[in-house]
């Protein structure tokens, strides 16, 4: 009887060992297949609001626009890097990836995982059209 229980607990481990690194694979692989999505429908809603809408001066308002960004849990967003900020970039674990976009970022950001409302905002800088995000928030004295 106790051979039994030994065989059968034995087993039970030999069979969670080859399963869960499976599973934790799946998991990663989806959230890195949500990540890539959420970032390539942001680079285009970039493209979009830099295409429809004309940048100001500095200390002129600009034209702003809210978005929604959703970060799978364990995942770590960058916003704005590359040589000129023209890039987005996400990471879990061992899993990288980056989106390029077409217009450089005025500023970087940091997102983990979650909901995020972000303010874009067409502005120049040094002469060239860019975008500045932000997180929003709903004080006007907050957003930045």
């Amino acid at each position: 009887m106790i051979i039994r229980l030994v065989v059968a607990v034995l087993l039970t481990a030999a069979l969670l060992g080859v399963g869960l690194p499976a599973a934790e694979t799946a998991q990663s692989e989806r959230a890195a297949t949500l990540a890539r999505d959420e970032l390539t429908e942001l680079r285009e809603t970039l493209a979009r609001f830099e295409t429809r809408n004309d940048a100001t001066r500095p200390g002129l308002p600009g034209a702003t626009r809210l978005y929604t960004l959703r970060v799978p849990a364990g995942v770590t967003v960058r916003l704005g890097v590359g040589p000129r900020n023209e890039s987005i970039q996400w990471s879990r674990g061992e899993h990288r990836g980056r989106v390029e976009t077409d217009l450089p970022l005025a500023n970087t950001l940091r997102l983990t995982g979650g909901t995020h409302r972000l303010r874009l905002r067409l502005v120049r800088v040094d002469g060239e059209p860019r975008i500045r995000v932000r997180r929003f928030k709903s004080d006007p004295a907050t957003t930045g």
